[in-house]
């Protein structure tokens, strides 16, 4: 799996600068600028709530370390996950910020959350106009990854859906790092999982266990893996090209480059 010159990136680079890096030749001063506007963080603890439906949303939020959901609560009362937030995704970026939210988030394991100020955000689209690009990007990555949950509820069995889901898990995971070729630290329950995927947690139960038994999905005490990939996404009709990464040069990322290989 290729990557680019990451000359002007440290070791300890946050995940947004590891992301970026990946496909973007980052200078030393677009890497200072990105770092240093994550400056102001907090440490949210697992199952807290630090966006409220219907309450102002003032700072974009960037997740620098754990898991963060989006959602909905329905008049029913039943939760609706609506985003699956990793290390390296803004929540908020481009949001009218006179405005109240129209969802609720919360942490679904320990995190840390930059508090990134609107005017940061816009010196980015004044001073590096590259960068700009690379998030405006990653906004349009989430929206194409919101598409595909959609076609997964309208088309796609139970099976499929989970499969499809994990799958993109790890794939989003690798590009921060945080996967490997065999696979990669699941931190959803069945019942958070059904929440995602529109699915009752006895649906999620006979789903996984189904596609155990075919050899298309292994969970083994949180570790996911994929024994055999090819089967794998031929059944999830997974296209991972709703996941390519930003590319300032014009040169397409196919989908057989960004797979983890076994």
């Amino acid at each position: 799996m290729p990557t680019k010159n990451q000359s002007a990136i440290p070791q300890d680079a946050s995940p947004l600068v590891r992301r970026l890096g990946r496909s973007v030749l980052l200078t030393s001063e677009e890497v200072d600028y990105l770092e240093t506007m994550q400056v102001n963080q907090a440490a949210i603890s697992k199952g807290d709530e630090f966006i409220h439906d219907g309450e102002p949303l003032r700072v974009t939020f960037l997740v620098r370390r754990g898991w963060v959901i989006r959602y909905r609560i329905t008049p029913a009362g039943r939760r609706i996950i609506i985003g699956v937030f990793l290390p390296g995704d803004f929540i908020g970026l481009h949001v009218n910020f006179s405005h109240s939210s129209i969802y609720s988030a919360a942490a679904l394991t320990t995190s840390s959350l930059a508090l990134i100020e609107p005017v940061r955000i816009l010196e980015i689209h004044r001073r590096f106009p590259v960068l700009a690009s690379g998030l405006d990007w990653m906004a349009v990555r989430h929206a194409n990854i919101l598409s595909e949950h959609k076609v997964s509820l309208g088309a796609r069995t139970a099976a499929q859906r989970i499969l499809h889901f994990m799958l993109e898990l790890w794939v989003r995971l690798e590009q921060v790092g945080l996967a490997t070729a065999k696979g990669f630290e699941l931190e959803l329950t069945q019942e958070q999982i059904g929440d995602c995927m529109g699915l009752s947690t006895v649906h999620v139960n006979r789903s996984l266990s189904r596609l155990s038994k075919e050899n298309l999905l292994k969970i083994d005490k949180g570790a996911v893996r994929f024994p055999e990939i090819s089967r794998s996404t031929s059944f999830a009709d997974f296209d991972e090209r709703f996941l390519m990464e930003f590319s300032a040069e014009g040169d397409s990322l196919g989908v057989n480059k960004q797979i983890p290989k076994n």
